[in-house]
């Protein structure tokens, strides 16, 4: 039995990253952290290549649907 402070159910949301046309990359992500290195703060994965896009990007084409991300 779960306790009054446990949470059994989420609710998923989405945002919409806007990017100049055609140059999806991290580099001009919002999602992008550069304190100390390239890491995405949505998936922790830490970037290599800042003008490409991580392997593990969950953004989809808002039009399309098609996913940026390799392994996503």
């Amino acid at each position: 039995m779960a306790d009054k402070e446990t949470c059994l159910e989420y609710t998923s949301t989405s945002v919409v990253i806007n990017f100049p046309k055609d140059k999806v990359c991290c580099q001009l992500c919002p999602l992008l952290q550069t304190y100390s290195r390239n890491q995405c703060m949505r998936t922790g994965e830490l970037i290599a290549d800042i003008k490409g896009i991580g392997g593990w990007c969950p953004l989809a084409d808002y039009d399309s649907g098609e996913r940026y991300g390799q392994y996503y």
